[in-house]
């Protein structure tokens, strides 16, 4: 008897301890299922090839047929989506001609690849703020605002690079950041710091802008660990990983790139590669593989996607300036397609409170750590406006958008994305910063604040942004709306256009 109420307590003990634990995380586990859901619901639609699917998609079957391509990116993002394929038991010959019906063709091998790694990077930013030292409140408001905007998540559901890369940037830097957690030389500390070279040279092999995360997270390594001002056996290492290993790893997958493409391609080479978008007197070039050894190959390749970037010059329907992509001045329509009396439009098109307040954000940061550095009345900010974290974010911020002004092709709106996400954490810590000062209550981890006012404010703005979300969602997965339906979505007239 004694020894059944003994079990009998400690059982009600254990539930209770998990109870308490799924409450803990019940945020985390939230921003999951929604996640997985938004991202994965209705992925089959349209079941057409939707803008630059038509590039992606092809360069990544290449890998089936051995048949060579050239593109103005590095391979590991055609090779990671060629490898989601080869475990679906895709098979090579679809030519993704823009607009095509895939019929048979096992195009959700494909998609739901970037579908994935989109979930994943809301848990990413969660985790990422989190380990950066702000609160749980900054973290849950990050990845919700990300769970629903509408633009990354249009770019997560169709077989496109900038999620992949979004991924390999927030990435390394939780790895890079969560290996401080342990003694230098330990075994965590050795294997957190390999996973974060592999996947720094995971961000540069996928995209040049991979370069910026690189860029940042050695500046924190010379600036903020120095790294070298010393030849101890751990700053040797964190030199080999962080800054050697990234460069092995991209000469690396070109070497593999180059092995799996041996093959001219002659015929049935893919809409795109054939007499699509290049010019015919290039077609050859564009099929050919280099020659040389490997080094020269590498060397070669390398040279042709620089050339090639510096030079290209074609306009571009929705092309649009680096300065106005904060605003979401010009959307990008994915796809359209007439259903009755109704049309059903895909548009690469943010929720425009998550982007405006990410810009607020910044903006609001800027100009209170300007006024307490120039006034004589200063405000009382939180520390957490003084700290290392936030000095990153903005550093990631500039790195990922004011580069874009030099260059001189024409530029989307997605290439924002990168800069977006740090926006969207800064205004995050500056929101939670803000009501601390205006509502006098310190620094605390629970996910409610500890007065009813700035609860009121905070589910308000994450009322706002669902609406918003929902009202716009039509646009995201392609739901027909009628002439009437689309244009109270079109606030402004530049947001109003069609594909050319």
């Amino acid at each position: 008897m004694g020894k059944t109420l003994e079990s009998s307590t400690l059982s009600r003990g254990i539930i209770k301890m998990d109870v308490r634990n799924l409450l803990k995380h019940s945020d985390l586990i939230f921003l999951s299922v929604l996640s997985f859901f938004t991202r994965f619901w209705r992925l089959s639609y349209p079941p057409n090839v939707v803008f630059d699917e038509t590039y992606f998609g092809l360069f990544a079957t290449k890998y089936f047929s051995h048949q060579y391509y050239f593109d103005i990116h590095p391979p590991l993002g055609k090779l990671i989506l060629a490898l989601s394929g080869f475990l679906n038991g895709i098979r090579p010959g679809f030519d993704f001609k823009l607009g095509d019906a895939y019929g048979d063709f096992h195009f959700l091998a494909l998609r739901a690849l970037p579908a994935f790694l989109g979930s994943c990077l809301v848990l990413i930013i969660y985790l990422l703020v989190k380990e950066m030292g702000f609160s749980r409140r900054a973290a849950f408001l990050s990845a919700f605002l990300l769970l629903f905007d509408n633009a990354l998540l249009v770019q997560s559901r169709f077989i496109l690079l900038d999620v992949i890369l979004l991924f390999f940037i927030f990435l390394p830097f939780y790895l890079f950041l969560l290996a401080k957690r342990f003694s230098p030389l330990s075994f965590k500390w050795y294997f957190l710091n390999i996973l974060t070279g592999l996947c720094l040279g995971a961000a540069i092999s996928i995209k040049w802008t991979g370069f910026g995360i690189l860029g940042a997270v050695w500046f924190i390594g010379v600036f903020k660990d120095n790294i070298f001002s010393s030849f101890k056996k751990e700053n040797l290492i964190k030199i080999g990983l962080l800054f050697i290993a990234p460069f092995l790893i991209y000469f690396s997958i070109f070497a593999l790139h180059f092995y799996l493409l041996s093959s001219v391609c002659t015929k049935d080479c893919g809409a795109v590669l054939g007499r699509g978008s290049i010019e015919e007197s290039d077609v050859a070039f564009y099929n050919t593989p280099p020659t040389g050894n490997l080094i020269v190959k590498f060397l070669r390749t390398n040279g042709t996607m620089l050339a090639s970037n510096i030079s290209f010059r074609r306009p571009f329907y929705a092309q649009s300036d680096w300065f106005s992509w904060p605003f979401m001045i010009r959307p990008i329509p994915y796809f359209t397609e007439t259903q009755a009396d109704n049309i059903s439009r895909i548009y690469f098109f943010g929720n425009p409170f998550v982007w405006w307040l990410g810009m607020i954000g910044v903006l609001g940061y800027f100009y209170l750590m300007a006024r307490n550095y120039l006034s004589k009345f200063k405000f009382k900010l939180p520390q957490s406006f003084y700290s290392p974290g936030c000095e990153f974010l903005i550093l990631g911020y500039l790195v990922y958008l004011i580069p874009f002004a030099s260059i001189q092709r024409f530029m989307l709106m997605y290439h924002y994305l990168p800069a977006l996400v740090f926006s969207v954490i800064i205004f995050s810590v500056f929101f939670e910063g803000l009501l601390k000062m205006i509502f006098k209550f310190g620094a605390d981890d629970k996910f409610l604040f500890p007065n009813k006012k700035a609860n009121l404010i905070f589910f308000s703005i994450l009322f706002l942004v669902l609406a918003s979300f929902l009202f716009f969602s039509p646009l995201t997965y392609g739901f027909p709306l009628n002439n009437n339906e689309f244009k109270a979505r079109m606030w402004f007239d530049i947001w109003n256009f069609n594909l050319p």
